[in-house]
C-alpha cells in the first residue's frame, strides 16, 4: 500500500517535471520569437528612419541647389550681363573716337562680336538656371517655350499638346519640379539614342493636372540583370515624391519611353 502510494507520488512528480520543461520550452520559444519579431520591427523602424533621413537630404539638396541655381541665374543676370552691356555702350563711344582704319574696324568688329555672343550666352544660361517665363507665365507657357527652343535646334521632333479643362491654381514649386523633371527627361531622350520623336502632353484639371511624356528613343529593360535607376531617374522620382505627385515610367529595349505624372493640388 505504501509502496503504490509511493510510486504513484513519483509519477506525479515527473509528470508535473515534465509539464514544467515543456512550459519553460514553450516560454523560450515564445520569449525567442517575441524577442526576434522585436528585433525585426526594431530593423524595420531604423531602416524606415535611415530611408526617411536620406530622403530629407535629398530633398534638402534639391532645394539648395534650386537655390543655387537662382542665385547664379540672378548673379548673371544682373552683374555679368550688365557689366557687358556697359562694356557695349563704351565700345560704341569708343568706336566714335577711334580713327577710322581698317585695322581699327576690324579689331572693334570683333570685340562687337565677342561681347554680343558673350551677352546671348550669359541669358541663355541664366534662363537655364531659372527661366523667367515659368515664373511670370506658369508651367505651361514654360513648357511650351522648352519645347520650341529644341525644336529650333533640328536635333528632334518635339509635339506638345495642352488641354485646359479647368484653370489651375498655380504653385510655383510644383511647377517648378514639374519643369526640372520634363527638363530631365528631354535630356535623356537626347542623350540616350537620342530619340527623333516626343510627344509632350499637359493636361490642366481642377484641383491638379496630368503630365504625359513619350519618345521613339531605345528605351531600356527596368528587368534586366543588374539594372540600376540611373541619377536622373532618381532625382524625377525624389521631385515627385517631394511635391506629393503619381510618377509611373514604361519602357522596354527597343521600344522607347513613356512617363506619366498625376499631380493633385492639396485643398
Amino acid at each position: 500500500m505504501g509502496t503504490g502510494i509511493q510510486g504513484n507520488e513519483i509519477l506525479l512528480l515527473i509528470t508535473v517535471g515534465v509539464l514544467i520543461m515543456l512550459l519553460l520550452a514553450f516560454a523560450l520559444v515564445a520569449f525567442f520569437f517575441l524577442s526576434q519579431r522585436k528585433l525585426d520591427d526594431e530593423r524595420r523602424t531604423a531602416y524606415a528612419r535611415e530611408l526617411a533621413h536620406r530622403e530629407q537630404l535629398l530633398y534638402s539638396n534639391l532645394q539648395t541647389q534650386e537655390e543655387e541655381r537662382r542665385r547664379i541665374a540672378k548673379d548673371l543676370h544682373d552683374a555679368i550681363g550688365s557689366k557687358l552691356n556697359v562694356l557695349l555702350l563704351n565700345l560704341h563711344r569708343l568706336q566714335k573716337q577711334a580713327p577710322a582704319t581698317p585695322e581699327i574696324d576690324e579689331t572693334v568688329r570683333e570685340i562687337f562680336q565677342v561681347i554680343h555672343t558673350t551677352i546671348e550666352t550669359t541669358r541663355r544660361i541664366s534662363h537655364d538656371l531659372l527661366p523667367p517665363t515659368l515664373e511670370s507665365f506658369g508651367l505651361s507657357e514654360a513648357l511650351s517655350e522648352l519645347c520650341a527652343q529644341y525644336r529650333q535646334s533640328g536635333a528632334v521632333d518635339i509635339q506638345y499638346q495642352v488641354n485646359e479643362e479647368a484653370p489651375a491654381a498655380s504653385n510655383k514649386t510644383v511647377d517648378l519640379n514639374l519643369f526640372r523633371v520634363v527638363q530631365e527627361l528631354l535630356a535623356n531622350s537626347m542623350k540616350h539614342g537620342p530619340a527623333k520623336q516626343v510627344l509632350l502632353q499637359l493636361q490642366l484639371q481642377a484641383g491638379g493636372l496630368q503630365l504625359n511624356y513619350t519618345d521613339d528613343g531605345p528605351g531600356f529593360d527596368p528587368k534586366a540583370p543588374g539594372y540600376r535607376p540611373g541619377l536622373g531617374l532618381q532625382n524625377i522620382e525624389s521631385r515627385m515624391r517631394m511635391i506629393g505627385a503619381e510618377f509611373h515610367i514604361q519602357s522596354a529595349s527597343g521600344a522607347g519611353l513613356r512617363a506619366s505624372i498625376n499631380y493633385k493640388s492639396i485643398a
